[in-house]
């Protein structure tokens, strides 16, 4: 047998043998259409999983109605729900990705106040402990108090205020602990940076008497007995029963610094009347 014609055979048959075998991996390759349900169907099963709790097979049925009826009524409220989801099991990034995404996509819709408190809220969930940085802080505050002005009449906006005051004490707390530490440090002219700052800044928090209190023991011990005078006068102004201003009386010696309750202003305002920063 001419052997030449025997590998031509040889070389015929190896590439029908693998022409054959990739047809057959192609056909495997090849899916079926899905099936997708309608969209009433869809959004209820998709609920349903979200009600017994099963909110990885919710997330995935919301995305598809999402998706698959993008521009019938019943996306947006699609999206509502995953960003629910992702907020209430932490996953605040894409909490924020989906939030934002509904803002830019559905800029007249009636629930923007709900995604602006839902903004808001990851980053205040996301805020740490007083000792270390609050970006987040200040992130959620700048979110609550857009919210508070974009939509004054929502029903978040009463929880906005409660939260902004609840940040403000988180930072003036920050920025006592880093008063304390440079105190400890004598670093006098730091403390009293970070002191001035929570008596101007936030000075209905709880902090704001100590940081009054301290500005006295700093310029007392520093040989400026006028300033020293001035803080405590103010802290017995606004706080004349707390312990605060008892020790700073302890420091100054004078007593004429309290006022007739009935002749006090509203707190915030009697600081605005009475308080100003030395040049």
């Amino acid at each position: 047998m001419n052997y030449n014609k025997y590998n031509k055979i040889i070389i015929f048959i190896v590439c029908c043998f693998l022409i054959t075998t990739g047809c057959q991996k192609n056909q495997r390759k090849i899916k079926k259409p899905e099936i997708i349900p309608s969209l009433d169907v869809l959004y209820k099963s998709a609920f349903r999983a979200f009600e017994e709790g099963d909110w990885q097979q919710s997330l995935e049925l919301f995305q598809k109605v999402e998706t698959r009826y993008s521009f019938s009524e019943w996306a947006p409220r699609a999206t509502i729900m995953i960003i629910y989801i992702y907020y209430e099991v932490g996953d605040y990034y894409k909490t924020l990705e989906y939030a934002n995404r509904f803002k830019k996509t559905y800029p007249k819709n009636k629930n923007l106040d709900y995604i602006s408190y839902i903004i808001a809220l990851s980053f205040y969930e996301q805020i740490s402990i007083i000792a270390r940085d609050q970006t987040y802080a200040k992130a959620s505050l700048k979110e609550f108090k857009k919210l508070i002005k974009d939509y004054p009449n929502s029903i978040y906006a009463e929880d906005a205020k409660f939260k902004i005051d609840l940040i403000n004490e988180q930072i003036a707390g920050k920025n006592m602990y880093i008063a304390r530490f440079y105190i400890k440090k004598s670093k006098w002219i730091a403390a009293i940076k970070r002191l001035e700052f929570i008596v101007k800044n936030y000075n209905t928090t709880i902090f704001a008497e100590e940081a009054l209190h301290r500005l006295v023991e700093i310029y007392y011990n520093l040989g400026n007995i006028n300033l020293a005078k001035k803080y405590a006068a103010i802290l017995g102004y606004n706080f004349n029963d707390s312990d605060w201003y008892k020790k700073s009386y302890q420091i100054v010696g004078d007593k004429d610094y309290s006022t007739n309750k009935k002749e006090k202003l509203k707190f915030r305002e009697r600081f605005k009347k009475i308080f100003s920063l030395p040049k």
